[in-house]
C-alpha cells in the first residue's frame, strides 16, 4: 500500500515511504494492574476512571497501545514515557472538559501514564474518544510536525487524494512557526507564533479564483479562530464538498480579509508539457500514483522530437510517493542510487529503478522554490550532485523526513516519521533546503520568458 501527505491545503510536507504490511502489535509488554479511581479537578463531579493495562484493553481503547507500540519501534527518534504521557495529558485537558458521569476506560501503556490518565475524570466522551484523544495527543505534542493521527474519516479523505482528485479549494500551504530558530520552521499546532501560510494555489481551482495570494496567512475558518487547531484540523474544515461554501479568515499584510469560497472537485494536475523552440518544457506538480510513468512519457515525447535541452519544472510540488519519486530520478539515471534513509537503527539504501531515457549530454534545467519539497528535493538534489542538472530558483522547503503510514484498530491510522533522507553523497538538506545553483526569482514570469531567462543564466 502506498501512503502520502496531502491534504486539502495541499502540505507543504510530503515525502513518505510506502507502507508495509501491517504491523502486529506486542501487548504483552505492560504488566501495570487494573484499578479504579475516582478523579475529580475540585470545580466538577467526579467520574469513575478505569484504568487498565494493554493485556486488559478493551477494544475501544487498544489504539493507545496500538500507538505507543508503533512510536517505540518504528519513530526516527527516541522519545521517553514521559514526553509521551505529558503529550497524551496535554491533549485530554485540552479537549472539552465538563461534568462528566459515568465510567470511563484509560489504557495505560506503562506505570507513567497513570497520571494522564487522571485526565479523563472531566473529560466530555466516551472511553473511545478519550483513547483517541491520546493517541492524536502522543503525535501531536510528542512528535516531529509530519507524524499525524488520522481518524477513519479523515483516513478515508486522504486516500481519495491519492487518486489525484478532491473537493475542496485547491491551495497549498505551509505551517510555520516564526518564533523557532533556524530554518526549520515545520509545526503542527496553530498558534500566535505557528501560522498557516498560503504558498500557492492550484490553476483554475476556487482559491485561485478567490484571490487568495502567496504569503496570505489563515487564521480563522467560517467564523471561527483556528487558533489552538491542528494543521490537519483547519484543512478538514476548509475541505468539504463541491458547491458547498467556506469563508476563510486572511491575514494579508497586517489587513484582515473575509474571503468566501466555493468548493469544488479539483483535479489535481499532474503533468504540463510544451516546446518551446528546440527546448522541451515538463512541469510535474506532485508525484502521485502513476506520475512516474506520465512523466516519463513526456520527457521521450520531448525528446522525440529533437530537443536539445530540457526544462523540468517543480516549483511548488509539495512531493508525494517515494518510489514515485525514485522511477523520476531514474528517468536520468542510468546507475547508483537516488537517495538513503537513515532510520533509528539502519541506512537503507534506494537504488535507480529500469533504464534512464535522458542523454547524459543533454542540457537539463530545473526549476524550483520554496513551495517544491519533500520528493521534489530527492530528485533535484541527487542530479544536482551526480552533475546531471542545474537547479535554477530558490531554496526549497527543507523537508528531509521520511513518513509511514500504519493502520490502526479503530479503522484510523498512525502516520510516523520513520527516517531521514541524506543525497548519496551524503548531504542533508532538512530545514535548510536544496540550494540552487542559480539564484534566480521566477515568479510572474510567462512561460516562454521563463524558459529563455533560465537557459541564459545557466
Amino acid at each position: 500500500m502506498k501512503t502520502k501527505r496531502f491534504t486539502a491545503l495541499l502540505f507543504v510536507l510530503a515525502l513518505v515511504l510506502v507502507a508495509c504490511q501491517p504491523t502486529t502489535v506486542d501487548r504483552t509488554a505492560t504488566t501495570i494492574a487494573p484499578t479504579t479511581t475516582a478523579q475529580t479537578d475540585g470545580t466538577l463531579p467526579s467520574r469513575t476512571v478505569n484504568q487498565v493495562d494493554c493485556d486488559s484493553a478493551p477494544s475501544d481503547v487498544e489504539i493507545v497501545c496500538e500507538a505507543y507500540q508503533l512510536i517505540q519501534i518504528h519513530y526516527v527518534d527516541d522519545v521517553s514515557d514521559e514526553d509521551l504521557a505529558s503529550a497524551a495529558q496535554q491533549s485530554l485537558e485540552l479537549s472539552e472538559q465538563g461534568a462528566a458521569t459515568g465510567e470511563i476506560v484509560c489504557a495505560v501503556p506503562t506505570e507513567t501514564f497513570v497520571e494522564a490518565c487522571q485526565a479523563t475524570a472531566t473529560f466530555v466522551g466516551d472511553s473511545a474518544s478519550a483513547a483517541e484523544a491520546i493517541v492524536n495527543g502522543l503525535a501531536t505534542h510528542a512528535l516531529d510536525p509530519n507524524s499525524v493521527y488520522f481518524d477513519e474519516a479523515a483516513l478515508f479523505l486522504l486516500e481519495q487524494e491519492q487518486e489525484g482528485q478532491i473537493e475542496g479549494i485547491g491551495a497549498l500551504v505551509s505551517p510555520e512557526d516564526e518564533s523557532l530558530e533556524g530554518d526549520n520552521k515545520q509545526c503542527s499546532v496553530v498558534s500566535e507564533t505557528c501560522r498557516i501560510f498560503i504558498v500557492s494555489t492550484i490553476e483554475g481551482a476556487p482559491a485561485e479564483g478567490a484571490g487568495l495570494l502567496r504569503n496570505d496567512v489563515i487564521v480563522g475558518v467560517n467564523g471561527e479562530s483556528i487558533s489552538g487547531w491542528t494543521v490537519d484540523e483547519v484543512t478538514s474544515r476548509v475541505r468539504g464538498a463541491a458547491g458547498t461554501e467556506v469563508t476563510l479568515s486572511i491575514d494579508r499584510n497586517g489587513e484582515t480579509l473575509e474571503i468566501s469560497i466555493t468548493r469544488a472537485a479539483v483535479e489535481i494536475p499532474v503533468i504540463e508539457a510544451e516546446t518551446i523552440g528546440n527546448t522541451g518544457y515538463v512541469r510535474l506538480r506532485i508525484f502521485s500514483q502513476n506520475a512516474d510513468v506520465q512523466f516519463e512519457d513526456a520527457v521521450f515525447d520531448q525528446l522525440a522530437k529533437g530537443v536539445d535541452s530540457l526544462v523540468i519544472d517543480l516549483r511548488d510540488n509539495p512531493g508525494g510517493l517515494l518510489d514515485t519519486a525514485i522511477a523520476v530520478a531514474s528517468v536520468f539515471l542510468s546507475n547508483g542510487d537516488v537517495l538513503v534513509t537513515q532510520g533509528p537503527d539502519e541506512s537503507t539504501s534506494y537504488p535507480v529503478t529500469g533504464a534512464s531515457i535522458v542523454p547524459d549530454d543533454l542540457e537539463v534545467v530545473f526549476l524550483v522554490n520554496k513551495g517544491s519539497a519533500s520528493a521534489s528535493e530527492v530528485v533535484s538534489a541527487v542530479l544536482q550532485e551526480r552533475g546531471l542538472a542545474t537547479v535554477v530558483g530558490v531554496n526549497t522547503f527543507g523537508k528531509n523526513t521520511v513518513q509511514q503510514r500504519f493502520p490502526l484498530s479503530n479503522g484510523g491510522a498512525l502516520k510516523l516519521t520513520i527516517a531521514r533522507w541524506l543525497t548519496p553523497g551524503g548531504l542533508d538538506f532538512g530545514g535548510v533546503g536544496v540550494t540552487p545553483d542559480i539564484e534566480m526569482d521566477l515568479d510572474n514570469l510567462e512561460r516562454e520568458a521563463l524558459v529563455e531567462a533560465v537557459l541564459d543564466a545557466a
